[in-house]
């Protein structure tokens, strides 16, 4: 592997997790152009990168993840007792919003290889741009983790989990889903990337373990390209984060709403060409 490929890797992995425009879409468009080698071969580099997005996600929410670690710590004290402290209450509902992807692990792998086609790829682009665009339409108001339900936190969990087909992204998917639910623009935001953390960690961990099992996914990477990877990852990851973060604020998801219908109709067009040809 390159230098440059690195950098081009951890600057498409940094900026498509977060950006609500689907890291597992882009990544099936970039196998249909270069080629599956790019997951298979070089599968602990994709680990890495990762883990420097989630490294991201810490940097931009230190404050907010040092308080829940504190608070977790306080509650196993408290003997698990429910109080109306903000972060205890945002503990629990980070717990809740992990419970549905349970149900949808078993299957996970199999719902990915059956729609992992660049036509639903497109087609789930297009679905991603429609919620996207409807969530401006959602009922302004303001719950945060005062006064948010647990309910909230269940239907949040449960968007995630139709995030696992490629196209429809994550992070726009549980953004939108919180709005729906009338969470205010920055929690709805904030809590949507905290809640990536044990997504993202959980992943890597599956990862490790296929590594381990298959040594030879490993690839032919020099410690400069895991390095560069890895930090090119987490800054493009932390300028997505920062990114989404100001476009939220200013009321509206319209350039990613442009961006993935313009890349979804692309998408389908040239992949029903390609059925015909």
């Amino acid at each position: 592997m390159s230098l440059w490929f690195a950098v081009l890797l951890g600057l498409v992995q940094g900026l498509t997790e977060f950006l609500p425009v689907s890291s597992s879409g882009h990544l099936v468009l970039a196998q249909t152009i270069f080629g599956d080698g790019i997951e298979t071969n070089y599968m602990l580099f994709n680990v890495l990168l990762h883990f420097g997005t989630l490294l991201s996600v810490v940097v931009a929410f230190w404050s907010d993840i040092k308080e829940l670690f504190l608070e977790f710590f306080a509650w196993i004290k408290d003997g698990f007792r429910i109080n109306g402290h903000p972060y205890r209450r945002f503990i629990i509902m980070l717990l809740i919003t992990i419970l549905p992807m349970f149900a949808i692990l078993p299957i996970k792998s199999k719902i990915e290889g059956a729609f992992s086609s660049s036509l639903v790829v497109g087609l789930m682009l297009l679905v991603t741009a429609a919620i996207l665009f409807l969530s401006e339409k959602a009922p302004k108001k303001h719950k945060t983790e005062k006064d948010a339900t647990w309910l909230d936190a269940l239907i949040v969990g449960i968007g995630q989990c139709f995030a696992v087909l490629p196209g429809l992204s994550r992070s726009g998917t549980t953004m939108c889903t919180g709005l729906f639910r009338g969470f205010s623009r920055e929690f709805s935001v904030r809590f949507a990337f905290i809640m990536s953390l044990p997504v993202i960690l959980g992943a890597n961990i599956l990862e490790l373990v296929d590594v381990i099992r298959d040594p030879s996914t490993i690839g032919e990477v020099s410690l400069a390209c895991y390095i560069v990877g890895i930090l090119v990852a987490m800054v493009s990851g932390l300028a997505a984060i920062r990114m989404v973060r100001f476009v939220s604020k200013r009321g509206n998801f319209r350039p990613f709403v442009v961006y993935c219908t313009l890349i979804g109709t692309i998408t389908i067009v040239v992949s029903l060409i390609r059925m015909v040809v």
